[in-house]
């Protein structure tokens, strides 16, 4: 299921190329590629469907929220197994007139829930109230230009006329086929009449999305979150999800979370979800001088990557859920005199146990008590997806959303042509031995995620914008890719081609691609790491999203190791 990559020494050449041809290029309004350039505009996603539809609403006048709206909406349609109606999210917006936001449109627990209640993987009793819906009209009502009939229009029509059922799709259909075929509209919907999967290239139609898409077109959240598509959610989910919990959902703005690394500025998503991971390690890392390794694939910068990510990961731990419920401080984990004092737990040539790493103080910049248990994150795929957007005008948009693993609960709308997410099993199963753990579930309470996506700029000026998908391995392949462009001077194809790794406190092994050289990696077992090893240009460590701006044009890049297309508008 893997997309064939042109390789990393590929990538001057397709520079070249791409800037070579500007003048041509620019007779054509729209042009796309995993690597794009673009002059008005850029979309980067998982899908040349979904990217094209938002070079469009772009070309069309619309700004970068409409655009990114659009974009998400379509990413629904053309790959439901990792967002949707059915989904939630998270999405910063930066306008040219200074507005800087955050819209929290993660999912709320059922308003029945307590601590104890039980955590499931799948099924109905995995599902959260969805958010997208709310935050994306939000998003556009309060800063695009476009309404929700305009940005839906061309989704609606992809979803009737159809397209090619690819071979992402039937992959990962066949990854959930006995779950879907027990579901009399998910089997209607994704195969044949006889129960096998479609071949690849034959027309996929989803009329059921596009009466939903229809509905909402109309009516606004409202159209979802009551009326016919809240029914047949309630079905969906034998009551689990109520009416009330339906009407009741909101989604939030929030401010984003400022940094800085080596003079340039961060800007990424609050809690519930991971910046503060991001921000944290990165504080830490701003005391190693990298590029005098010369090579991210150096065992030094490797292992001291890990460490940060490991300390930011375990007050992540310790300190931040959902913010409506708690205070989290946010201030003083991104502080950088916090990163001084968590530094001084890295030893330069021996790992700290990724099951046993301190939490810090960030209160009084003290370690406190270790996290005695390393929580093992559920090997997912198709999970979630990152959109990255710029218009002429400077406005940007980064937006992560996701249904948590692949297909979400494998539970299917009846009647309306989506899943639904399975974000409730992020939430702690309860534990009496530890009853005020800040992970356990609540009524309407976000559960917390690693989603992180972000802008950095320079001078006030957006430099690149990125995300990427992949559960615990987010807050590594973004900060990797931020450390290959700054620290390493790579271009951008470059430094979201080069290999990756994770390490986090929700693993027990240092988790790598092949790719890196056998002399680091036996250097870093010396060091007392565990290394597990995956394929080259793995889906697993992420498809990031991502475009950079330059003088007079744009770069954008669609995920490598996902089916990512960049479009850009001339």
């Amino acid at each position: 299921m893997r997309r064939m990559s042109i390789g990393a020494q590929g990538c001057l050449c397709v520079i070249l190329i791409a800037v070579s041809g500007l003048i041509a290029l620019a007779a054509d309004p729209i042009t796309t590629g995993l690597v794009a350039v673009g002059q008005k505009g850029m979309v980067a996603s998982d899908h040349l469907l979904a990217s094209q539809i938002g070079a469009e609403i772009l070309a069309q006048g619309g700004n970068a929220v409409d655009a990114a709206v659009a974009t998400a909406f379509a990413i629904g349609l053309v790959a439901p197994y990792c967002a949707g109606i059915g989904g939630e999210g998270m999405m910063l917006i930066t306008l040219a007139d200074g507005t800087e936001v955050a819209i929290d449109f993660r999912s709320w627990a059922p308003g029945h829930v307590t601590k104890e209640t039980p955590v499931n993987k799948y099924g109905p009793k995995s599902v959260c109230i969805p958010g997208q819906v709310a935050g994306l009209a939000m998003a556009l009502e309060k800063y695009g230009t476009m309404t929700l009939a305009e940005v839906l229009e061309p989704v609606i029509k992809l979803a009737r006329e159809g397209f090619p059922y690819d071979e992402w799709l039937a992959g990962m259909v066949s990854y959930i086929y006995d779950d879907i075929l027990e579901q009399p509209a998910a089997a209607e919907l994704f195969l044949n009449p006889d129960g096998t999967i479609p071949e690849v290239g034959s027309t996929f139609t989803n009329t059921g999305l596009a009466q939903a898409l229809e509905l909402i077109a109309k009516d606004g959240p409202a159209a979802f979150y009551k009326g016919p598509i809240a029914d047949a959610i309630v079905e969906a989910t034998e009551g689990w999800i109520t009416h009330e919990d339906l009407a009741a959902y909101r989604a939030v703005e929030r401010d984003p979370i400022r940094g800085s690394y080596r003079g340039y500025e961060l800007l990424t998503a609050p809690p519930p979800v991971g910046g503060t991971i991001l921000v944290e390690a990165l504080n830490i890392l701003e005391h190693f001088n990298l590029a005098a390794f010369h090579s991210p694939a150096d065992p030094m910068v490797i292992h001291l990557i890990a460490q940060a990510l490991l300390l930011a990961w375990a007050d992540f731990d310790q300190y931040v859920a959902d913010p409506g419920f708690i205070d989290v401080p946010v201030a003083q984990l991104i502080d950088k005199r916090y990163a001084r004092e968590r530094l001084k737990l890295i030893r330069l040539n021996q790992t700290l146990e990724p099951g046993s790493v301190p939490a810090g103080d960030p209160y009084h910049f003290a370690p406190v008590a270790a996290q005695s248990e390393s929580r093992d994150a559920v090997a997912t795929s198709g999970s979630t997806t990152h959109i990255s957007v710029v218009d002429a005008k400077g406005n940007v948009v980064a937006l992560t959303q996701t249904i948590s693993s692949a297909w979400g609960s494998r539970v299917f709308v009846p009647r309306f042509g989506f899943p639904l997410n399975n974000e409730f099993r992020n939430f702690k199963g309860y534990n009496p031995d530890q009853p005020n753990d800040l992970d356990y579930a609540g009524p309407h309470k976000r559960p917390r995620t690693e989603l992180c996506p972000t802008i950095i700029r320079k001078s006030g000026n957006p430099i690149w914008v990125l995300g990427t998908h992949g559960s615990a391995r987010i807050p590594s392949t973004v900060l990797e890719t931020i450390v290959n462009l700054i620290d390493f001077g790579m271009d951008l194809y470059t430094a979201i081609v080069a290999p990756k790794f994770c390490s986090s406190t929700r693993y027990k092994e240092l988790r790598m691609e092949t790719g890196f050289p056998v002399e680091t990696v036996t250097t870093l077992e010396d060091m007392g790491y565990v290394i597990k090893t995956y394929g080259e240009l793995d889906w697993y460590f992420g498809g990031v999203n991502a475009i950079q701006l330059l003088d007079k044009y744009m770069i954008g890049v669609g995920a490598p190791r996902d089916e990512g297309s960049a479009a850009g508008v001339w």
